[in-house]
């Protein structure tokens, strides 16, 4: 394909835009990550809570992987639902309801008499009310940034690590003291700072630029007429696979600390060591983006999933404890690398005018792929009584996200 061929990756516009102010733009970046903070970046709680709630409710292990699988997945599938709302009617105003609402949810979940009522409070109402959030946060930096969109996307990725780093050592710390149900209560206190920073981006919607308006097929997410449309299509795909096959250490790397003889806060630890790690990573793919604005972002990427499916397998083949911490490093790293990816290759393929819709219907995908596999992984440890076919399960799809990266780079 010759460069003229190419769809370039942020398209030139010529209309007057309001540039916002470096401090304005700073403010924004770090609401949208409280956002993320509290969204997704909140899994790593409910990593640790798995543990307490299997003991609590003495239920099977699928039952209580459902309560983070599902959150996950509602955190990326609600955005589908929002999308129109959110591009039509503002950010704001949609973030401040939404925070408020899983707020309330995270807090009368406390009262549950059975797991089934904190898959329902915390699984359904609070990740639906949090994809808003998600969400928003990526949709405010899309808006706002211009010549370095990218590597704002992948800052605002960031977030999520952070809370994947501290929120596990801070949700062992309030169960050793308060138990589960105060670590939900604190939880929802967290959850309700979202207003201010919903407040935040409703008074900054006079800087939003959302891209030139058109009614032709130009705009649309989908379509199948290049070999750019056949790379989205892959992509789509995935944002399918990888989700949840890339979460097995998120998930249950504190239940088979314990079901290797070691300590929750010894798994705890190595919890946190995923976000950490992950944090970097991130910061390693916003480097790459800011220092080499016009690099293919699915070169990387191809790297990390290698990394990724390494990862899996030292972390199941090695049951020392540091064999395991090796294996967690590695994951974070390549996770973190891939996260701060994804919305950049997004924006490659599809542009700025279909930004909202693209982010929506890649995070359903994803959302749908964490729901589904935290159950499956669920079962067929309680099937087998461990975790080592999921995890060689993850390596081999690992494997096949980085070959399906590989052959989107060649079609761009």
């Amino acid at each position: 394909m010759s460069p003229s061929d190419r769809t370039p990756i942020l398209k030139e516009v010529k209309v007057t835009r309001l540039e916002p102010s470096r401090r304005r733009q700073t403010v924004m970046l770090l609401a949208c990550a409280y956002l993320h903070f509290t969204s997704l970046g909140f899994t790593s709680v409910l990593g640790v809570a798995y543990v307490e709630l299997l003991r609590h409710f003495q239920c099977n292990r699928s039952e209580a992987a459902v309560v983070q699988s599902i959150f996950s997945g509602l955190v990326n599938i609600g955005g589908i639902i929002f999308s129109r709302v959110v591009t039509k009617h503002g950010i704001g105003i949609p973030v401040m309801i939404a925070s408020l609402i899983g707020s309330a949810s995270m807090f009368f979940s406390t009262f549950s008499v059975n797991i089934y009522m904190v898959i329902s409070l915390v699984g359904v109402v609070c990740g639906l009310s949090m994809s808003i959030n998600y969400l928003s946060g990526f949709v405010a930096v899309g808006w706002t940034f211009f010549s370095s969109r990218r590597a704002a996307l992948s800052f605002l990725t960031m977030a999520t690590a952070v809370g994947q780093t501290f929120l596990p050592n801070v949700a062992d710390a309030l169960i050793s003291e308060y138990s589960w149900t105060g670590l939900f209560i604190i939880s929802a206190g967290i959850m309700l700072n979202g207003i201010p920073c919903g407040l935040v981006l409703h008074l900054s919607k006079t800087y939003f630029y959302k891209g030139q308006p058109s009614t032709s097929s130009d705009a649309k997410v989908c379509q199948f007429q290049s070999k750019l449309d056949v790379a989205f299509i892959l992509l789509a795909i995935l944002c399918t696979i990888y989700s949840g096959t890339a979460a097995v250490e998120s998930w249950f790397i504190v239940d088979l600390s314990v079901l290797r003889g070691f300590s929750r806060q010894a798994g705890t630890l190595l919890l946190s060591l995923v976000g950490a790690f992950g944090l970097g990573g991130r910061l390693i793919g916003t480097i790459i983006l800011k220092l080499y604005p016009n690099i293919r972002i699915a070169v990387p990427m191809t790297v990390a999933f290698m990394g990724l499916g390494a990862a899996h397998m030292v972390v199941i083949l090695f049951t020392n404890y540091y064999g395991m911490m090796v294996g967690v490093v590695m994951r974070g790293l390549s996770i973190g690398l891939v996260m701060a990816s994804i919305q950049p290759i997004q924006l490659e393929l599809r542009g700025l005018e279909a930004f909202p819709q693209t982010v929506a219907l890649c995070n359903v995908l994803t959302g749908c792929g964490l729901a589904l596999c935290g159950y499956i992984w669920g079962s067929i440890a309680d099937w087998t009584g461990g975790y080592e076919l999921p995890f060689y399960i993850a390596t081999g799809f690992a494997v096949l996200d980085a070959i399906t990266v590989a052959i989107i780079r060649c079609l761009q």
